[in-house]
């Protein structure tokens, strides 16, 4: 249990460590901050909340930095949401254009939330297990090309164009289609890939000479349904935090930006949940813990939902991120809700 005067010190030295990256010692906190106790005073909560797990210690200073523990205390507990009126006018001219497309309203959003947070922000469209292939379709556009159509049943369409090379017919890709058409048809969008290969690629095999050529053709273009509704911005701001100078934690940054399984993985469990904040350990494997993810859910159409989230150091400005994710969310969220009533 955290007395006001731990919280207060708590409070003090999260605040202090984002602004200057370094270790913060009692003195700043009397100097700067004008807490009403004595350096000895302060010094010794802060070994306590130390030993609680809100801070740790450096190697290289007799100061503190927060823990994960003490960053999650921090945002969920201390924090004032609030967005600047400049702000807020600057996204409703966003919000209010009905020039824009929905996507377009949420893709500008995520790169206006990037500029606004110097960070990189993320957006997820509706999840993949809630669209199912509807057709595939198969469209001859010359004596040597033929492109194939995928459409989901929330009307979702992938172009595939093939090229008929040595050892390829356009028998062959009608025959593919069709035996997709037959096995795959009401199937998940998620678990396309695995029917793929444990119900098609065995009769493909049977039938087609060149089967392994169109098998992985197909199955790239089904995988980029999963990757379509991943759209990033910013992504430089982020790597060029002082966090990631180590080679070795950039290099698991940039890898985890182009994983888009990762990314549906930092989903809230619950769409009512709110703005969760995700760090060190609650994130999936492949990031660094020198990471925090500030995300927020947002209804689509039915049970549909997307999410937006900003990427950052630790060191992040909870208060300001949070804030703008929030905002923008509900707002994503009301515009989806009016664009529903229309057309009902």
């Amino acid at each position: 249990m955290l007395t006001i005067r731990n919280v207060e010190i708590l409070k003090a030295i999260v605040e202090e460590f984002i602004e200057s990256a370094e270790p913060v010692g009692s003195k700043t906190l009397v100097q700067k901050y004008h807490l009403p106790y004595s350096s000895a005073t302060i010094r010794n909560d802060m070994a306590a909340l130390e030993e609680m797990g809100f801070l740790e210690k450096t190697h290289t200073s007799s100061g503190r930095v927060p823990s994960a523990n003490g960053y999650r205390y921090y945002v969920e507990h201390l924090l004032e949401t609030k967005v600047e009126d400049s702000v807020k006018h600057e996204m409703q001219v966003l919000f209010q254009d009905r020039s824009r497309s929905l996507n377009e309203i949420v893709q500008k959003s995520c790169e206006m939330l990037s500029e606004l947070t110097q960070l990189t922000s993320v957006v997820l469209g509706p999840d993949s297990p809630y669209e199912a292939l509807q057709q595939i379709t198969m469209v001859p556009l010359t004596s040597s090309t033929v492109t194939v159509i995928i459409v989901t049943d929330k009307g979702h369409v992938e172009n595939k164009t093939f090229s008929l090379n040595k050892g390829l017919s356009m028998e062959d890709i009608q025959a593919c289609v069709g035996v997709m058409n037959d096995l795959l048809i009401g199937t998940p969008i998620d678990q396309v890939a695995t029917k793929l290969e444990i119900d098609v690629r065995p009769i493909l095999a049977g039938r087609i000479k060149e089967h392994e050529q169109l098998f992985n053709a197909f199955l790239d273009a089904f995988m980029k349904f999963a990757c379509n509704n991943v759209y990033f911005s910013g992504k430089d701001k982020t790597m060029y935090s002082p966090e990631f100078n180590d080679v070795n934690k950039l290099r698991r940054l940039v890898s985890a930006f182009e994983n888009s399984q990762m990314w549906q993985a930092l989903s809230p469990i619950d769409e009512d949940e709110g703005v969760t904040l995700k760090i060190g350990t609650d994130l999936p494997v492949g990031l660094t813990n020198d990471v925090s993810v500030i995300t927020a859910t947002f209804k689509t159409t039915g049970s549909r939902k997307g999410r937006i989230s900003v990427i950052g150091p630790t060191r992040m400005p909870y208060e300001k991120v949070v804030s703008l994710v929030e905002y923008v969310s509900k707002n994503i969220e009301e515009i989806f809700e009016e664009e529903g009533r229309h057309k009902r």
